[in-house]
């Protein structure tokens, strides 16, 4: 038998800690507890004179351990003992157990509930639910648009039409805490720095899945809130090429409350599917001499077209705003059977 098979645990640990530098052994103790720090000292009183070979045989022997590989195996296990020893084991347990398959924040949050999301943006900075808004499909940022108070959409409706750029790191940030928030809710059914976003055009699209009437509800909070950017927006829910899908009749009804100049004029960079649309709604005499009157048309500013089409469209705004005739897309307010 060796000097050190005649030792305990807590003997070997006594003499290493006393051969130790005092700053080391004292950085050392700090980290035992109080019932570990009265079993050494009782060990150290209950020793007495130890022969040299002991003294060499224990500190051989735990040299020995330093150098000893842990086995591939048992590491990863060897690791978890220590750090629940150190941290305890609830916060180890947290801090080792593996993350989500799902990485991605914004998947998460896209897979919201409408209300759930709704709310917890509510506790967010406006600017804050204004970018993670953005980021969502346009149905679903309608949905949860409408779970919001009526003050609120507006406001929210006018920084998303602001934004021009999105700093990718924000959203990031932004999209990791919310995702939090909702696993914590039970709400979860690039490398370019700086994204480009167009935010009067997401607006537009956001307002065009809303139900007509909340549609001009929220657009009407958005003009009292920003004159400038409302018209934009407005402009921006329906352009001239959306009236490619509409109707002979509603085509009919717009073409008698529009000059021939005006539409010549409106036409003259259309697209031949949109041409042909119209003049599938007058007669085939009036539809040749149109045909002509478009292909004699002398170059034109374009900002003269543009202007052309816009009058064209508020016109057809107006019309539909009386119920003379239906624009296609955005949110319906009832299915129809």
């Amino acid at each position: 038998m060796t000097a050190t098979t005649r030792l305990t645990g807590p003997q070997k640990a006594a003499l290493v800690i006393l051969a130790m530098e005092e700053a080391l052994a004292c950085e050392l103790i700090r980290h035992l507890s109080e019932k570990e720090l009265r079993r050494l000292v009782e060990c150290v009183d209950s020793m007495g004179s130890l022969p040299t070979e002991a003294l060499d045989a224990t500190f051989e022997d735990f040299d020995a351990q330093l150098r000893a590989p842990v086995p591939p195996g048992s590491g990863g296990e060897y690791l978890r003992k220590l750090t629940t020893n150190a941290l305890g084991g609830e916060r180890a347990q947290r801090l080792l157990e593996p993350p989500p398959i799902s990485s991605k924040p914004l998947d998460a949050i896209r897979s919201a509930r409408a209300k759930t999301l709704a709310d917890l943006l509510q506790e967010e900075h406006p600017q804050v639910a204004a970018v993670i808004l953005s980021q969502l499909p346009r149905e679903q940022a309608a949905a949860v648009l409408l779970e919001l108070p009526g003050e609120r959409q507006g406001d929210l409706l006018v920084r998303i039409a602001a934004l021009a750029e999105i700093p990718a790191q924000a959203v990031e940030v932004a999209s990791e805490a919310l995702a939090r928030a909702l696993a914590a809710a039970g709400g979860l059914t690039d490398a370019r720095q700086r994204q480009e976003f167009d935010g009067v055009a997401f607006a537009a699209g956001l307002l065009n899945e809303l139900p007509r009437k909340e549609s001009e509800r929220v657009l009407s909070a958005l003009t009292e809130l920003d004159g400038k950017i409302a018209p934009k927006v407005r402009d921006a829910m329906f352009t001239f090429e959306d009236l490619s899908r509409l109707g002979v009749r509603d085509v009919q009804t717009l073409m008698r409350e529009v000059s021939s100049e005006t539409l010549l004029l409106a036409l003259k960079t259309a697209g031949e599917a949109m041409r042909e649309l119209f003049l599938s709604a007058i007669s085939s005499r009036a539809a040749e001499q149109m045909r002509e009157d478009l292909s004699l048309m002398p170059p034109t500013r374009l900002s003269d077209v543009e202007n052309a089409q816009r009058e064209v469209i508020e016109c057809a705004t107006r019309l539909a705003s009386d119920g003379r005739l239906t624009l296609p897309g955005g949110g319906s307010g009832e299915k129809m059977v």
